[in-house]
Order: C-alpha cells, then sequence, then structure tokens
C-alpha cells in the first residue's frame, strides 16, 4: 500500500472520531477508565490524608511533651500503628492500580485496534474474543517490560534529585543531567504506548521488540506525529488537573464536594485516557503505513497462537 500524504494532526482527527464508531465498546471502556482514575485520589482523601495529618498533629504533640511522660508512649505508639496502616493502604492501592492499569490499558488498546479494523464488539465480545489463544501473551510483556523500567527510570531521576537538592542546586552539571532526563523520560512514556499498541496490533512484537519497533517508528518514520503525540499525552492531562486540587483543599471542609470533584476529575481523566491511547494505536497504524509494512487485514485480532 503506497504511504498517503496526510497532516501530522490525521492521527489526533482519528482518534477522536474512532469511539463514535463503537459507543457501546467505548462507553463501558470509558467508565473502566474513570473508575480507576477515582480510586487513587479517593483513596488519598478518604484515608491516606487523614491518617498523616493525625500523625502531623501527634508529632507536633510529642514535640512539647517530655519524653519520659506515660503520654509520649502511648502518642508514639499511636504514631506507630497509623504509620503502620499507611504503609498497608498505600502498598495495596499500588497493587490494585497496577493490576487495573495493565488490565484497563490493554482492553482500551485492544477496543482502538478492532474498532479500526472494521469489527464492532461490545465489552463482553471483546474480552471473550482476546481471551483464545496467545493474543493477551505480547501485551502483557510488553507492559511488564514497559512498567520495570518505569520504575527504573523514577529511581534513577530520584536518585539525581537527591543529589541536587545536596550539593549542587538546578544550575549545575547534575542538574542539566536532571532535566535531560526527565525529558527523556516523558518521551520514553509515549513511546511505550506505542511499544505496547506495536504488541496489541501485531503479535510479532512484544517486550523490547516492541519498544524497538516503537523507536524506529517515533524517530525515523513519524517524527513530527511523534512529538505531537508526545505533547498531547503531557499536556492534556494539565487541563483537569485543578479539579484534583480542588478536591484536596475541600477534602476538610466537605468530603461531599470533595468526592464530586474528584468524580468530575475521574470521568476527564477517563476520556483524556481513552482520547491518547487510541491516538497513540492511530499513529501506529498511520506510521506502519508510511512504512508500507501494514498488510490488508492487520489490525484482527489472531485466532491461532503467537508466536513465541
Amino acid at each position: 500500500m503506497a504511504a498517503k500524504t496526510t497532516s501530522c494532526f490525521t492521527f489526533l482527527k482519528e482518534a477522536l472520531i474512532l469511539p463514535t464508531r463503537n459507543p457501546k465498546l467505548f462507553t463501558p471502556v470509558l467508565l473502566l477508565l474513570a473508575v480507576t482514575a477515582f480510586l487513587a485520589p479517593a483513596v488519598q482523601v478518604l484515608f491516606v490524608q487523614p491518617l498523616a495529618g493525625d500523625m502531623a498533629n501527634h508529632l507536633f504533640e510529642m514535640s512539647n511533651m517530655d519524653p519520659s511522660s506515660p503520654e509520649y508512649a502511648k502518642i508514639l505508639e499511636e504514631i506507630k500503628q497509623d504509620a503502620v496502616k499507611l504503609v498497608l493502604i498505600v502498598f495495596a492501592e499500588l497493587i490494585v492500580m497496577l493490576t487495573l492499569v495493565f488490565v484497563n490499558q490493554i482492553i482500551a488498546f485492544f477496543a482502538a485496534s478492532t474498532t479500526y479494523s472494521g469489527d464492532r464488539y461490545s465489552l463482553v465480545e471483546l474480552i471473550r474474543e482476546i481471551s483464545k489463544g496467545s493474543t493477551l501473551k505480547g501485551p502483557f510483556i510488553t507492559l511488564a517490560v514497559v512498567t520495570a523500567l518505569n520504575f527504573v527510570w523514577m529511581a534513577v531521576l530520584a536518585a539525581l534529585l537527591s543529589v541536587i537538592m545536596r550539593d549542587g542546586g538546578m544550575l549545575s552539571v547534575q542538574g542539566l543531567i536532571f532535566v535531560l532526563g526527565f525529558i527523556a523520560f516523558m518521551y520514553y512514556t509515549v513511546l511505550a504506548l506505542v511499544g505496547v499498541a506495536a504488541s496489541v496490533v501485531d503479535e510479532e512484537y512484544r517486550g523490547v521488540c516492541a519498544l524497538r519497533q516503537a523507536w524506529t517508528l517515533m524517530t525515523r518514520v513519524k517524527r513530527k506525529e511523534a512529538l505531537v503525540l508526545v505533547l498531547v499525552a503531557h499536556l492534556l492531562p494539565t487541563v483537569v488537573t485543578p479539579f484534583y486540587g480542588v478536591a484536596l483543599m475541600y477534602a476538610k471542609k466537605s468530603m461531599a464536594v470533595a468526592l464530586c470533584m474528584l468524580a468530575v476529575y475521574a470521568f476527564l481523566s477517563g476520556a483524556l485516557q481513552v482520547f491518547y491511547l487510541a491516538a497513540a494505536t492511530m499513529y501506529y497504524y498511520e506510521a506502519m503505513d508510511s512504512k508500507e509494512a501494514a498488510p490488508c487485514g492487520y489490525a484482527k485480532i489472531p485466532s491461532g497462537e503467537g508466536n513465541v
């Protein structure tokens, strides 16, 4: 197929239109993403913030107490109990959120891919279809690699930041390395989305191979579109962030208002996720089309066993 001359925003237009082609699938996908986006900040507002506030109050009380007094020992024990609760809540939240993000992203990518290919599944039908054979193996491997690299990269950035705060400040060699590393991390997070899209669309690509394919497309085939995708993925979420900030401000004044603002934030976040996950998929198709490597029927979910 000959590559078509398109605007660098064409894939964004396709991503906007795509959900309207199969609303019976994208409506529950949107709700899944919105519920997931609601859970993490809701846990923060309902559990983490109150516990952290109690610990801060106890620490303030202890600063004015005699360390040998019974009240001091009692408050210290309460702080230990709150700390244990806080660690357990944060750990449980991390495990649940990682699982939900894995599942939701894979469902959203398959929703975009199958809808673009002409299929009109419902959510139940889609889950039933992708559960056949080894269709899920590639995306899960790629997401596992992406998640591991995310943690490594964030650990490196955190270490650099601690060195900067301790020694030279941002106007230093370490500061420059941190800024460049952070920019590269922002680019990598979008490259990871395209890599997962590659694993969903084509069983040939998985794990590091999928990321390498995404790197090739973003640096050699569709560079301007890749930059647009990076900007969209990182700038659009800032539009809904104020709703989260308002929710945090109202958490102590009115929990009902805080939860309502979190619901608005979660719904908009879910809609944005649907958009930029679809955009990553559309970018992959457009880039592969330009590379003249997308045969007819490329987007269909394979029914047989995939390559290992």
